[in-house]
């Protein structure tokens, strides 16, 4: 039987963020952002996820709580360290653009390897594929249930590479849109994803 995997990516955190690597810092998503939740929320009533559980930064908290009416975190949901964005490091709130025209060009060629790669001062791509495989223990735990998790990008889009079996580096295949539900059915033989930018 089936497992079901509801993954809400965030609202989003305004114009001024959307070209920056946001990972670690604890930034509010925007007025606009958290009004877009309430077609989310219109989105969910199609489901019926018996746990919840939330990445503690705070533009995941605020995206939890305005989900409604209709299925919502129930008041005992669970903040889970391991729902977590990626720590950037010393890239954090870059432009993409300028870290590449400023770095080292041969920190930007081990970028390109993806799996080995260390952000300068932050989280090893490794350690954090790590910590987003061991969230699948939930699932292990909810055989045939369908469990919701309020997230970000970065961790959705390693989730899917993960259930699908596709390496690590394929994760920006996955235009991850704020405000949005993916869905992933797990089956023993592997994970389908069944929605993307709900």
């Amino acid at each position: 039987m089936a497992s079901r995997l509801l993954l809400i990516r965030h609202a989003d955190t305004g114009p001024a963020n959307r070209e920056r690597l946001v990972g670690s810092t604890d930034i509010s998503a925007s007025p606009a952002g958290l009004d877009a939740v309430g077609r989310l929320a219109a989105v969910l009533e199609r489901f019926s996820p018996e746990s919840w559980y939330c990445s503690p930064m705070l533009r995941a908290r605020q995206t939890a709580e305005r989900l409604g009416p209709g299925p919502r975190p129930p008041d005992g949901m669970i903040l889970d360290e391991r729902l977590r964005e990626i720590d950037f490091g010393s890239w954090e709130m870059r432009r993409l653009a300028d870290i590449l025209s400023s770095s080292d060009p041969d920190l930007i060629t081990s970028w390109s390897a993806y799996e080995s790669f260390v952000f300068p001062g932050g989280e090893a791509v490794s350690a954090f594929g790590r910590r987003v495989a061991d969230i699948f223990s939930l699932v292990r735990e909810a055989e045939g249930r369908e469990i919701c998790l309020v997230t970000h990008g970065g961790v959705i889009r390693t989730m899917i590479c993960q259930a699908l079996g596709l390496p690590a580096n394929h994760y920006l295949l996955f235009d991850i849109r704020p405000a949005t539900l993916t869905v992933l059915d797990l089956y023993s033989e592997g994970g389908v994803l069944s929605g993307l930018n709900l």
